[in-house]
């Protein structure tokens, strides 16, 4: 006999089983078979098909016919069902490796189980990419776009005059007009185009409305939820977002009506800091920051759109802290732009974040162009630091020198690096293959991003990408004997995990080695994944088993900063294992040993 109650509690630690609402947790835990297994004796085989066993103390081995060794399973993680051994499903043997203590559920009651649950279905019919991937996702409570629509939209057809199209407006009481072309949407006109483009241009209001619209305008479907026009709002500045229902407008979303969704609103923070008329007033609103974050981690964002959101929060900063520099100093005396590197680049940013960043602008600089850009660059990087964007160690910022360049020579960097056969000198820039502009000439940076990848794919292609794969191969994965993970020994982190540096950079550098061996550019690491699948440049399989990977151990880092900042601590990437439920630690491992195996496979392609 066992405590139900103590077996339903340890339950809802275990993954799938926290799926499971509290009445199905105690309806599990009265079906389990509590058994006493001493070290050495055998538990269970296999085949044919024994139901499903989880360990509540102890440790097991799983071992094949010949008794080689498989794999281990210690508290709270589970045996009996299939299991894939290095992505191939074969039969095993459980024996207790220690005294153990062990819940059975019997084959019938396991399969009566998963055909009540879809997700413990789910859980149990792949092998480490499901395990990764389900540790990976969080809970959502989002709003689809359709729950903000309050009425149909107001459309008007093109060739309408903007006289009729202004009367319209008035009466229906709304800042915006759709435009219809041949019975499909094409454009939209807002009160802020009336007064440009019609009044302020002296403009004929008997033309017609089409003359003054935004043309073919984005849209989302109204299946969408509302982080996605959260986002575009945010990348765009955008204040009205047309909502289809296939290709016919549904209704219309403003930036009002997503703030009203919801009170504290990172869109609410990005209007706000476009509003700022100084870097103290900017100031002030950084300290909401840390709140935000937190609020974004507790609503139940997945992984990607908390780093995106953050990530556009750093952009807007940075943006208006140039727009007020601007302000401050004059016209610039020539077109520049404004780049972004590492994790902002990637849009992969959590709360513990330092800044990355250059500028690059148009040759033939008339004199005092320099010192121009030199004091921009100073009030920038200066206004991020106060805001909690902290100075690079590395000095990769536009405040120095070799980063702040025309684009002539940005492009001699570039041909340098590629003719020198160096490769330390190729591993300490690689954080420019993670390129962005956010602010500035586009065209510049198209330039910029053109002659690194002519870099790296050109004569110096061999060193670049050589190098580059030894580097991303040569970290240490912290899993040793039995998956047991490598502790950090002594110091203030004693007996945790750096999961930043043990396992986002190591996949994210891989990653990256990949995207450039197949010509992918985009920066952000599960767009590069994604990419290359659809290049047929990765399996669907290692595609799967890197994104899985990439989301949990992102995922892992937000929650952690989310907890301390939540405790009035600075954010750090030290992760204890104790402190994540069994099932993390087990999709943990499985993440660790997706990195250990991609590496092993740079390696055979880039021996020494």
């Amino acid at each position: 006999m066992h405590d139900v109650n103590l077996a339903a509690e340890f339950l809802h630690a275990v993954l799938p089983f926290n799926t499971l609402q509290a009445e199905d947790l105690q309806t599990l835990a009265n079906e389990l078979e509590v058994a006493y297994y001493p070290q050495g004796k055998k538990i269970l085989e296999s085949s044919p098909p024994p139901g499903l066993a989880i360990i509540r103390k102890g440790a097991v081995r799983l071992v094949d016919a010949s008794h080689k060794f498989l794999d281990k399973r210690s508290e709270g993680e589970l045996f009996g069902h299939r299991v894939f051994f290095h992505g191939e499903q074969k039969d095993y043997i459980a024996e207790a490796e220690e005294d153990c203590l062990v819940w059975h559920l019997s084959q019938a009651e396991f399969e009566a189980l998963c055909t009540r649950h879809s997700l413990i279905a789910e859980f149990f019919s792949s092998h480490v990419k499901k395990r990764v991937a389900a540790a990976a996702q969080v809970q959502r409570s989002v709003t689809q776009l359709r729950d903000l629509l309050k009425r149909s939209p107001v459309l008007i057809d093109g060739k309408a005059s903007i006289r009729e199209a202004a009367r319209l407006m008035s009466r229906e009481n709304v800042s915006s007009v759709l435009v219809m072309q041949d019975g499909r949407l094409g454009g939209i006109v807002t009160d802020k185009d009336l007064r440009q483009r019609v009044l302020a241009a002296d403009l004929e209001p008997g033309s017609a409305i089409e003359e003054v619209m935004t043309a073919n305008p984005r849209t989302l479907s109204v299946d969408s939820d509302v982080d996605d026009a959260l986002l575009l709002m945010m990348r765009q500045n955008y204040h009205h977002l047309p909502i289809l229902d296939g290709d016919q407008p549904l209704g219309l979303v403003t930036a009002g009506d997503i703030l009203r969704a919801q009170s504290e609103h990172p869109l609410r923070l990005v209007r706000d800091i476009h509003k700022k008329k100084s870097v103290d007033e900017l100031l002030v609103l950084s300290r909401r920051l840390p709140s935000l974050f937190v609020r974004l981690v507790n609503l139940g964002r997945d992984v990607e759109q908390i780093g995106c959101m953050v990530t556009h929060i750093t952009d807007a900063f940075t943006v208006r802290l140039l727009q007020l520099a601007e302000a401050q100093f004059g016209p610039p005396p020539m077109t520049y732009a404004w780049v972004v590197f590492g994790s902002q680049a990637r849009e992969e940013q959590t709360a513990k974040t330092d800044q990355d960043n250059g500028l690059v602008y148009a040759d033939d600089a008339p004199p005092g162009s320099q010192a121009w850009f030199s004091e921009l660059a100073r009030i920038v990087c200066d206004g991020l630091d106060a805001c909690g964007y902290i100075y690079c160690p590395g000095k990769i910022m536009a405040t120095t020198d070799d980063w702040r360049q025309p684009l002539s020579g940005w492009l001699k960097h570039f041909r340098d690096w590629a003719s020198v056969p160096d490769p330390e000198a190729v591993l300490r820039v690689s954080i420019f293959f993670d390129l962005r502009a956010i602010y500035g000439d586009q065209q510049l940076v198209a330039q910029v991003a053109q002659g690194l990848g002519e870099c790296s794919s050109g004569r110096g292609k061999g060193v670049f990408i050589a190098a580059l794969a030894r580097q991303a191969a040569s970290y240490d994965v912290p899993l040793g004997f039995f998956r047991r993970f490598v502790l950090a020994s002594k110091g203030e982190h004693r007996e945790m995990l750096e999961i930043k540096a043990s396992g986002l950079v190591p996949l994210t550098d891989l990653v990256r080695v990949r995207a450039l061996e197949a010509g992918v550019t985009a920066p952000g690491t599960q767009v590069r994944i994604a990419r290359m699948l659809e290049a047929g440049k990765l399996s669907r399989r290692d595609a799967d088993r890197l994104a899985g990977a990439h989301r949990l151990l992102a995922g892992l880092r937000i929650r952690l900063h989310a907890d301390q900042v939540r405790r009035g601590e600075q954010p750090h990437n030290h992760l204890d294992p104790r402190a994540i439920s069994h099932a993390e630690r087990a999709a943990l491992r499985d993440a660790f040993i997706v990195i250990r195996e991609a590496q092993k496979g740079l390696l055979l392609d880039y021996p020494q």
